[in-house]
């Protein structure tokens, strides 16, 4: 007699186990629906207070900015970015209260009226005061990065929290997920077609790891562009990316020849980490280097960038600090754009000129921009750098203070640009004992004589 592939009686005992599985699975699957409902709704309103909490900082940093740019010029235009986030900020703050109403902690409470009261002490203090003309500027200016810093302070624990409570809600809902896959598939016994599809999703994962690689190695390479510097100026780059395993992040630098006598010179700093970022700093150096080729000053190489920027990323988390500077060499000026970038300096033997913001942040949109100038002379130093280096923090979290900054310039080798970003660099690997946070750019720039 042949033998079968099943058996009657096998088929028997399958089938019963498919007649008292199936109920019992599909019991337990509308229970897994009902979990998977409250995890879903967990992490919409843990990203909800995410955003709100990102909000929240932009527009305080948008009053901030918008107000210094209008100490610094008596401007009215600059106050645009700063009515904007006056009007904007109560909505977002109440949308973050309720938030944490339902769903923080005692601490997060206690960080968003910490926020309020800050918000309000700086206008009372800083921004009222400054919009009157009343005297003491320069100690109100300092006041407010003080009561700025301290906002910063509150609201980094509050997304720490909700960016912890993110994760383990899609770490939960993951979990759950794969559960409900194996139980499903253990229910109906169908073990073949279980290593059927294991194979197939071991295939299509090799293939998409092997894209994704390439990907990653073609950006990687359009993003670290070698720079052809002027044979009349000394260059010195850093970089380190906060993105494991990659050598790109949402930094940017860029020296780009317009003719033989007037150089580009670009930092920027891209909002957003890693590959998305990458991707968009790209698009800040040839965006600048194509405006450049035009021939235009840097405030309206800003300006028509902005435009452009915010047409391709009109989200408004999108956003870019950066300073776009021409060089040339015919009279040592130095004619630049300070897009609500902190991190640009003049070094002048051991005295540090701070180069301040002359626009806001790049994003905007229909937002104008002011030029400025300065000279730059043999054996002194451009140096341009993103808050990896201004914002560094020690392992306890504090920032590092702007006077430390502004010693580091001072005491950094001199010898060469390059040996000057080199213990740039050392410094804020030192305060940080190592840790890498956030992306970290460099360039120095020397005339030779």
């Amino acid at each position: 007699m042949p033998r079968t592939l099943f058996s009657f009686r096998g088929l028997i005992l399958v089938f019963g186990l498919v007649a008292v599985g199936l109920p019992l699975a599909l019991v337990w699957q509308l229970g897994v629906v009902r979990t998977l409902n409250i995890l879903n709704n967990d992490i919409a309103l843990t990203r909800q207070g995410e955003l709100a909490a990102a909000a929240v900082l932009q527009l305080q940093l948008d009053e901030e900015t918008g107000l210094r740019g209008y100490a610094a010029t008596h401007r009215r235009t600059f106050l645009g970015p700063y009515e904007r986030a006056q009007t904007l900020f109560p909505e977002r703050l109440a949308e973050l209260q309720q938030v944490v109403d339902e769903m923080g902690t005692p601490a997060d409470r206690k960080a968003v009226g910490d926020m309020r009261r800050m918000n309000a002490e700086w206008q009372r203090t800083v921004a009222e005061p400054e919009l009157t003309g009343a005297p003491g500027q320069a100690a109100r200016l300092l006041r407010g990065k003080m009561l700025i810093d301290r906002f910063r302070r509150d609201v980094g624990p509050v997304d720490a929290h909700f960016a912890a409570r993110y994760g383990e809600a899609l770490a939960q809902r993951e979990r759950t997920i794969r559960t409900t896959s194996f139980v499903s598939f253990a229910a109906i016994a169908l073990i073949m077609l279980e290593v059927l599809v294991f194979a197939l999703v071991v295939a299509r994962m090799r293939r998409e790891l092997d894209r994704e690689r390439g990907f990653v190695e073609t950006l990687q390479s359009a993003a670290s562009v070698r720079l052809v510097t002027p044979p009349y100026l000394a260059v010195g780059t850093a970089y380190r990316s906060a993105t494991r395993g990659t050598r790109i992040g949402g930094d940017v630098y860029d020296v780009y020849t317009i003719d033989s006598d007037r150089t580009l010179l670009v930092v920027g700093d891209v909002s957003g980490k890693g590959l998305a970022a990458a991707v968009d700093t790209t698009f800040v150096r040839y965006g600048l280097r194509a405006l450049a080729g035009e021939g235009l000053a840097p405030e309206e190489i800003v300006r028509r960038f902005d435009a452009l920027y915010h047409a391709a990323n009109p989200s408004p988390e999108s956003f870019v600090s950066l300073v776009a500077a021409i060089y040339d060499r015919r009279d040592g000026s130095l004619a630049y754009t300070n897009a609500g970038h902190e991190g640009a300096w003049v070094r002048r033997g051991i005295d540090v000129e701070q180069l301040p913001p002359s626009g806001p942040i790049v994003g905007l949109g229909s937002v104008p921009f002011a030029a400025a100038r300065t000279a730059l002379g043999p054996g002194e130093f451009l140096i341009l750098a993103t808050d990896g280096l201004t914002e560094a923090r020690d392992p306890r979290g504090a920032l590092v203070p702007a006077d430390r900054v502004r010693a580091w310039l001072a005491a950094a080798d001199a010898r060469s640009p390059q040996s000057l970003v080199d213990d740039l660099a050392a410094f804020a690997t030192r305060y940080t004992r190592g840790r890498v946070n956030d992306d970290l750019a460099i360039l120095a720039v020397q005339p030779l004589p």
